[in-house]
């Protein structure tokens, strides 16, 4: 005998005098449409910081080189546009900055440098009106764009502080 999918997923669970049918093709879409705001959020801001760059920092601080200006607004942006979607969905959700660094120095100084980093994104997006909590995160050189770093070029790549919704 086969058993389809939907057969499957037709899980009763017992209790007293009735039955509840459970359809979990229903629940994955549920569950799918719950996160499809913070995927779009995320992919949207994974965009615009493609299109303006990455974050610039004076060499091993956590000063902000110039220009970074459009990139604190584009991500304003592109937060606000999509705030009352996030609020609906999640409504105690924050954002993210995750700092990171490239392979140059001690793994305990790129750690603490990475945090300083993620921490100024997150300082300047919330001088600049962020009105949602802003986490900062700190990843050292754990989590190279491009290893072995073979030029400044490769540096630069990893040199980053990436800006993402969470729950």
């Amino acid at each position: 005998m086969m058993v389809s999918r939907t057969m499957l997923a037709g899980v009763l669970l017992l209790g007293g005098t009735g039955a509840l049918a459970l359809d979990l093709g229903n629940m994955t879409a549920a569950v799918s449409a719950a996160r499809s705001p913070l995927q779009s959020v995320n992919k949207s801001l994974a965009d615009q910081q493609v299109r303006d760059g990455q974050f610039e920092f004076k060499v091993g601080k956590a000063e902000f080189a110039p220009g970074n200006e459009k990139r604190i607004k584009g991500l304003l942006k592109v937060l606000t546009d999509h705030s009352n979607a996030l609020k609906v969905a999640f409504p105690k959700y924050h954002v993210t900055a995750i700092g990171h660094t490239d392979a140059d120095g001690t793994a305990a100084a790129n750690q603490k440098l990475s945090l300083a980093r993620a921490t100024k994104v997150c300082s300047e997006l919330k001088a600049k009106g962020l009105t949602v909590p802003c986490k900062p995160v700190g990843v050292g050189a754990s989590q190279p764009l491009v290893a072995p770093e073979k030029s400044a070029a490769d540096k630069q790549r990893n040199r980053r502080v990436l800006v993402q919704v969470a729950r």
